[in-house]
């Protein structure tokens, strides 16, 4: 009989226990359950403070007054920060709206100045009272309000306005959470799938100047640039890139079957020393400090050249980077030496400026996008070009609306 009494005591033990641990979980619980507002408010009340929720302005209506300023809004976010103040003979307490929405921009000429001053124009007009604030991405606006019974004035809302970048985008386009340290889709695990389909476009050639430059360098979607060696603008283009958010890969010229084609300077060839095509491929690479990876410039007889390729992608290897393989010869080695010698690598699927006329380019993109849908991903190339570039901005509202995402093409190579 004493053994089951000694039973009930360790079951009661145990409850006790389970309660206590839920007691201190429980605002977190009902946090979660009942969301962060109405836990606030519970708890403001256990405490005895007034909870006040002042004014706050109404910006649904400004989705329509981006669109007119060339913005596409992709994303809204809302919450509200508890805020506690002293007063005579009653603490007071008010949330703090906060939202943040995320702005792409639909050209290039597109600056986000010119629609912010006429906003905080008619937001004076209003009577509010107002602050803004710059930071890296865009701006904040902060809005201030009375509180009943209180002197002076408090930041009742504060709306963030951020331009989607390169350096961004895989946060807010991506959907991606910081989860115990580790990025977290939630959109992809609500699909039950690993990944949505992706695509790298390499944009060839940089490294002269050319009026197609800025603007590609702009693109608020990230890119892969592929920079040509040891010319006027190669140093240059390549760390503006490089602050942009875009990824640089070194874009290596090597000898194409026409061997009477000038490959400029940095180029490797066929008959050069085994050493001297090594050593021309390390100063290059010297060069261009930026650079994660190599694409080849021309290349259709050296890709398809078993030693000249062990060469170069024992290189590539030895120093940590990847090589895309351009497929300017469907005789190209390239995946069969790289899968020897353990290199990671990639291969182009599709040039889409091969004819400079916008349509055209659009088409051939569209091509890219419908490829990634069926295989899951897909690696295009263009050129900097201004019929390039104004096709890529041209099609912003199409990649916004094809659930295919741009990714840097280190993300496709294995």
């Amino acid at each position: 009989m004493g053994q089951p009494a000694l039973d009930n005591g360790r079951s009661w033990l145990l409850v006790l226990l389970v309660v206590l641990a839920l007691s201190s979980l429980g605002f977190a619980i009902f946090s979660f359950v009942l969301g962060p507002e109405l836990a606030q408010e519970l708890e403001l009340q256990r405490r005895s403070e007034v909870l006040v929720i002042p004014g706050t302005p109404d910006l649904e209506d400004f989705v329509e007054f981006w669109e007119e300023q060339g913005f596409f809004p992709l994303r809204q976010e809302k919450c509200s920060v508890l805020h506690r103040g002293n007063h005579p003979g009653q603490p007071r307490a008010w949330l703090q709206g906060q939202e943040t929405w995320i702005l792409v921009p639909g050209s290039f000429e597109g600056k986000l100045t010119t629609g912010l001053w006429e906003l905080v124009a008619h937001f004076l007009d209003e009577g509010w009272s107002m602050q803004i604030e710059a930071h890296e991405q865009g701006y904040s606006l902060g809005f201030w309000s009375d509180l009943p019974g209180w002197e002076g004035r408090v930041l009742a809302h504060v709306w963030n306005l951020e331009v989607l970048t390169p350096n961004n985008y895989q946060v807010h386009r991506m959907g991606f959470l910081p989860v115990l340290g580790e990025l977290f889709d939630p959109q992809d695990y609500l699909r039950g799938t690993s990944k949505a389909p992706v695509l790298a476009i390499i944009i060839d050639d940089w490294g002269y100047t050319n009026t197609a430059v800025d603007p590609l360098l702009a693109y608020p979607f990230p890119l892969t640039m592929a920079v040509l060696p040891h010319l006027q603008l190669s140093s240059e283009v390549s760390e503006r890139a490089h602050g942009r958010g875009h990824e640089v890969i070194l874009h290596q010229p090597m000898e194409a079957l026409n061997s009477s084609l000038d490959l400029g300077p940095g180029g490797i060839m066929v008959e050069m020393d085994p050493e001297e095509q090594v050593a021309q491929l390390i100063q290059n690479l010297s060069s261009l400090p930026q650079v994660s990876g190599v694409n080849n410039h021309m290349g259709s007889r050296a890709t398809e050249d078993p030693e000249t390729m062990t060469q170069v992608l024992q290189v590539v290897r030895d120093l940590g980077l990847f090589f895309v393989d351009s497929h300017t010869s469907s005789a190209s080695v390239v995946p069969q030496v790289a899968r020897e010698l353990g290199v990671s690598f990639g291969v182009n699927n599709l040039f889409i400026d091969n004819e400079s006329d916008v349509e055209k380019i659009k088409d051939q993109v569209r091509k890219g996008l419908n490829l990634a849908k069926r295989q899951g991903h897909a690696v295009i190339i263009g050129h900097v070009r201004p019929t390039t570039a104004l096709a890529l901005w041209e099609m912003i509202p199409e990649f916004l609306s094809s659930e295919v995402e741009l990714v840097p093409v280190s993300s496709l190579v294995y």
